[in-house]
């Protein structure tokens, strides 16, 4: 079941391969063979466009030229002209209406002449999207002047999108027509974006952690993303202004390659479009991307640079953007050794990657200075990373004086980076990469990357400091590609780190009155074992400073989260703090420094004595990601954007200050008492004045909702700050509803009802386009703001809840203790358990007083003699949990099993065969791990957060309980390895879950019926390579045949009866491909099945039971049914006393 890549450029009516097919790739079908785009040179590039000069989108129909126009006029401040609107505008009529009433010449000369007036009477502040005249005869001249000075962007997307979008043509004929038109448009171009849209990969809305769906008008968010980030990188705009009210940050903003310890994250371009949808999985740290692209694979698989190979190589860096969201370095491998021509080769997929405005582009040092020059020279924004491979075979390795030579001539030339790489010979040549690095670096003013390459050359990559190359997990577990054996994952990099004693284990924590039940450090303890780091985060609970000043005189101290009443005291003790902080008036971050500069921010994770304080803020950031991620484009932040902070308190504050740093000018203010928020603004008030900017303020009442006074300055962006002092107030008519709301009330949950109402009068909430609702207080998780706007959905509204503000701000604080990249879906999705873990612990509280509350079940046929209740029942009494834990035995899942999963009293159940089945029809919804494996064997009952009721999820912990005995044998580079399954029923469907979790990408799969093993596998894109056999024997000479070219088979699962497989049934060969392995037999009895005895005949093999497969499991059921970490060692002893009772019992009869 190989899922190996390939593309070719394609004659007439003949569909492409993967990489180029018309679903994925625009689907070139050429009307001929596709012949060799001729090289001109490279295309010139301005370092930087005027910030205000005009910007022009050209492509074909239904690539979204309209809409990404609309984004960047309002992300810009530009004005918006569509060619198909200015020509209505113009002439009173459509198009297509002109031509038939005036004629195609008089229509051809019209469009001319308006098109050159939309170019050339707009030369600044104006986006425009230009009509097809743009590419047709004199249009082509004029659109080729105006890039001279302006950015002219080309769009293309998917032929099956475009053919959805436009509802006509075929696909057949889309993908003919962009092929045609494509030379042109790049020829009248100098740059590209790749429109991929969100079906690519997504077959249904987005379904967050806590259950909810992303909302269907945030559909085009992450396009929007792509969009601006290409903008502002062409552009040389921040990329974190996302309006005209900007400050910069306060904290050191170093490029990566300027930072210790940053990691690349090497993306070959083929395992890009292998791993195609399940690329949008991928959760790394690392601080750079590197598409990779081989030359020789490029030239091997498609002999000329054509449209083709430009539409592939485009679509797959703009999934590496989408789906990492990372600065990209194009990277075109190439050494001196290819032939001549592939030098052009090279050449032209350099110029297609400038055209990419990627953040870097790596060039190899040895095609030639001339060559160099002129690359740099068309370099446009994008930073050059000189890279010298060297592949000789000599004594004196890193001593030679070529590497230095090649280091020298980077910089002389102009390179903002030098990368010198060799393969090693031995793990010697680490030592001397090090030493090269530290004995050159300070001859060089640019960063120096060195490392070897290889297995062996894995230590050097650890200790190199500057782009180090990683690979990830998830690569690891989708892709054969050779480099998951020769490159570290980031977590293994940094562990490698503390363990070389290079970077120290710190404490950090939470300091606070009341944060006993802080979800903070589940979240920040989840992220320091995801990145590799031994830290620990803790809970300080004290009622004044004091005990903070000891902490902060500390060695091992790396950090604290300070919350309320101490953001305000914690100035005194500070000696930096962050123009945030400053303009908040409030330190939520405090960082203890090894030295007085601020430049040691960046030097994190090192002990030593504290020599100064740095205070920052994170709340701001928390809220200005929620609104910036949840505001639909149509929301977009304008000149009449209107917002609404509700309190006045210190998150009010920092809610203010993320408005302004979003560019809203007029910001409404609404709390209970007036007296704070008449405070708060006149803080706001001194804060833009200190800043450079007055600000307009005022009270708005019912009198004065008519009166002028309460218009913006529309000449200005001066922000207009306004105080509604009561519910009862109408909105002021001279100003829109706002589209932006944020509650800063604290609430907290008294007999299951929120403490105070957030509700807000439906006059307010009346914006026509809705907006993004904020409530900054997750107890509970729906106050009454929420449920009010969460039906209004279907008027645009979106509502956010606390628990996702949280996790936005820890991520920066993540980010301030370690300077490392924080693993933000974890944090997210930690902040989610820890949420629901606390709620249990309040529920078991609430169930001590007033008894027993749930029961738990085991739903299945012959299971009397289960050891489930044991262990259970033990777990349940040891955390103090009022449930109890029973069994239900029926033939099948029938009447009496709907009654009881229907009951108030029931809290979830174990599932057996056949009853796992047959339960799915009962339940409301089953997770992915279910649906994948196609059973059912836990119910879990939860929540449903949007509509607040009760629901039934069928859930699958089999899996668990395989991968974690897998895990519990200690096997290393399991990856290396294949494994085999020994059945094709729902236990081996578990198995094969497991196995591709753990990155194992060979399976064979033995099955009487090999249509039922066939059928298993494509339901696991995880396994790459998939070998049916029927019996053991077939699988056994299978690997012998192959020899060395198989890998050894280290893992079995058998899923089938023991009865059916004796020990003379079983090739002793099975075991001996390996030196180490382990089997998991899945039957129960016989004690000791044939399986089992023939492994153990071989040394280094370890063997687990099917009733240790059943503990695992049920330790994975109890922490889904109670949201606590199952206390293993006391079910453990239960349950084996209870075997040891069992089997006395049976003896004694």
């Amino acid at each position: 079941m190989s899922n190996s890549s390939s593309f070719v450029s394609t004659s007439p009516g003949t569909s492409a391969c993967h990489g180029f097919s018309d679903n994925t790739s625009l689907g070139m079908s050429p009307p001929q063979s596709s012949p060799p785009t001729p090289w001109r040179g490279f295309s010139p590039r301005a370092k930087g466009y005027n910030q205000d000069a005009s910007i022009a989108l050209v492509g074909i129909r239904g690539t979204g030229r309209s809409t990404l126009a609309v984004m960047a006029s309002g992300a810009l401040g530009f004005r918006l002209l569509d060619a198909d609107q200015h020509f209505f505008q113009v002439t009173g009529l459509s198009r297509a209406a002109y031509k038939a009433e005036h004629g195609a010449v008089e229509y051809r000369r019209e469009e001319l002449r308006l098109m050159r007036a939309m170019l050339f009477d707009n030369p600044t502040r104006a986006v425009i999207a230009c009509g097809p005249g743009a590419v047709e005869g004199t249009g082509q001249t004029w659109l080729s002047e105006y890039a001279q000075t302006h950015p002219v962007i080309y769009v293309l997307r998917d032929a099956e999108e475009i053919k959805r979008h436009l509802r006509v043509w075929d696909t057949e004929a889309i993908s003919r027509l962009i092929y045609l038109s494509g030379p042109t448009h790049r020829s009248l171009s100098n740059f590209e974006f790749y429109n991929i849209s969100d079906s690519y990969g997504q077959v249904a809305d987005h379904v967050s952690g806590s259950g909810q769906q992303s909302p269907r008008s945030l559909a085009l968010k992450r396009v929007e993303h792509d969009f601006l980030e290409l903008l502002f990188r062409i552009t040389n705009r921040d990329h974190h202004e996302s309006g005209l009210y900007h400050v910069s940050y306060g904290t050191p903003a170093l490029a990566p390659e300027h930072r210790p310890f940053t990691y690349s994250l090497t993306l070959p371009i083929m395992d890009v479009d292998n791993a195609g949808p399940l690329l949008r999985d991928i959760n790394t740290t690392a601080d750079v991307a590197e598409l990779a692209i081989s030359l020789r694979e490029m030239r091997a698989r498609s002999p000329n640079f054509d449209e083709p190979v430009a539409n592939f190589i485009s679509r797959q860096y703009y999934a590496v953007k989408r789906y990492t969201r990372l600065p990209v370095i194009f990277n075109v491998q190439f050494d001196d050794s290819c032939p001549r021509q592939d030098l052009v080769y090279y050449l032209r997929l350099i110029d297609h990657g400038l055209r990419l405005a990627p953040e870097y582009l790596c060039v190899d040092l040895s095609c030639g200075e001339q060559i160099l020059k002129s690359i740099i020279a068309a370099r446009g924004t994008a930073k050059i990373i000189g890279q010298y491979t060297d592949n000789t075979v000599l004594e004196h390795g890193w001593d030679n004086p070529a590497l230095t030579a090649h280091a020298q001539l980077a910089e002389r030339l102009g390179c903002d980076i030098v990368r010198i790489c060799r393969e090693a010979e031995s793990t010697t040549d680490n030592f001397a990469a090090k030493y090269f690095i530290q004995s050159k670096s300070a001859d060089f003013k640019i960063p120096l990357i060195a490392y070897n390459t290889g297995r062996l050359g894995r230590m050097s990559c650890y200790l190199n400091q500057v782009f180090s190359p990683v690979t990830d997990p998830l690569l690891r577990s989708i892709t054969s590609s050779p480099l998951n054996d020769t490159l570290l994952t980031i977590q293994e990099a940094q562990k490698a780190l503390y363990s070389s004693f290079l970077l120290d284990p710190m404490y950090f924590g939470i300091y606070g009155i009341n944060v006993l039940q802080s979800l903070s450090p589940a979240m920040h303890n989840a992220a320091f074992e995801s990145c590799g780091m031994p830290h620990e985060y803790k809970i300080f609970q004290h009622p004044t400073v004091n005990h903070l000043r000891h902490l902060i005189s500390d060695e091992n101290f790396g950090g604290a989260s300070i919350t309320a009443p101490f953001k305000k005291e914690v100035f005194a003790l500070v000696d930096l703090t962050s123009p945030e902080a400053q303009a908040i008036g409030a330190v939520n971050t405090l960082i203890p420094l090894r030295s007085a500069s601020i430049d040691s921010l960046i030097d994190r994770n090192r002990t030593g004595p504290v020599a100064a304080l740095y205070g920052d803020n994170t709340d701001w950031i928390g809220i200005h990601t929620c609104i910036r991620q949840n505001l639909s484009p149509i929301n977009g932040v304008k000149r009449r954007t209107t917002a609404l902070v509700v309190g006045a308190g210190g998150m009010a504050r920092a809610a203010m200050y993320a408005l302004l740093r979003l560019g809203v000018r007029n910001i409404f203010i609404h709390n209970r008492t007036l007296k704070h928020a008449e405070e708060m603004l006149r803080h706001f008030q001194g804060y833009c004045s200190k800043n450079g900017r007055g600000s307009q303020s005022r009270s708005a009442s019912r009198s004065s909702a008519n009166s002028a006074e309460g218009t913006p300055d529309s000449t200005t962006d001066i922000p207009a700050m306004t105080l509604l002092s009561s519910k009862s107030d109408l909105w002021p008519e001279n100003f829109d509803r706002p589209t932006v709301i944020v509650s800063c009330i604290s609430t907290f949950a008294k007999d299951g009802q929120p403490s105070a109402d957030t509700s807000l009068p439906a006059d307010w909430l009346a914006s026509p386009t809705g907006g993004v609702a904020i409530e900054l207080s997750y107890m509970p998780l729906e106050p009454p703001l929420l449920k009010q706007v969460r039906e209004m959905s279907d008027q645009g509204w979106i509502a956010v809840d606390g628990l996702k503000v949280l996790p936005e701000q820890g991520i920066k604080q993540f980010e301030l203790f370690t300077a490392r990249k924080a693993p933000g879906n974890i944090m997210r999705d930690e902040i989610l358990k820890a949420y629901k873990f606390l709620l249990s612990i309040m529920d078991a509280n609430v169930s001590s007083r007033e008894g027993p509350t749930k029961n738990f079940f085991i739903f299945g046929h012959n299971i009397s003699h289960t050891l489930s209740p044991t262990l259970h029942n033990t777990g349940f009494r040891e955390l103090g949990l009022p449930h109890h834990y029973q069994i239900h035995q029926t033939v099948s899942v029938d009447d009496t099993v709907k009654e009881i999963i229907h009951r108030d009293d029931f809290g979830g159940a174990s599932v057996t065969f056949p009853h796992k089945l047959q339960i799915g029809r009962l339940l409301d919804s089953v997770t992915d791990f279910a649906d994948k494996i196609g059973a059912v064997n836990t119910v879990v009952v939860d929540t449903d957060p949007t509509s607040g009721k009760r629901r039934l999820v069928g859930d699958n912990t089999d899996w668990h309980g395989i991968k974690r005995c897998i895990a519990k044998s200690e096997l290393q580079d399991l990856q290396s390895f294949a494994a085999l399954v020994l059945g094709a029923g729902g236990a081996a469907r578990a198995a094969c879950f497991a196995i591709q979790e753990l990155g194992i990408s060979e399976v064979l799969i033995v099955n009487r019926t090999a249509s039922k093993a066939y059928d298993m596998a494509i339901n696991f894109p995880g396994i790459k390579e998939a070998h049916v056999f029927e019996t053991l024997e077939e699988a056994v000479a299978d690997r012998q045949r192959r020899g060395a070219s198989a890998k050894p088979l280290q893992v079995v699962v058998a899923c089938v009866p023991a009865d059916d497989l004796g020990s003379a049934k079983i090739p002793a060969a099975l075991f001996s491909g390996a030196d180490s392995g382990v089997l998991v037999e899945m039957a129960y009895r016989p004690q000791v099945t044939g399986m089992m005895f023939v492994a153990s005949l071989h040394e280094g093999w370890r063997v687990f039971r099917g009733i240790d497969v059943l503990e695992e499991q049920a330790y994975a059921q109890f922490e889904l049914w109670t949201g606590r970490k199952a206390p293993v060692e006391v079910m453990r002893a239960a349950m084996q006393a209870k075997i040891k009772e069992n089997e006395q019992s049976a003896s004694s009869k």
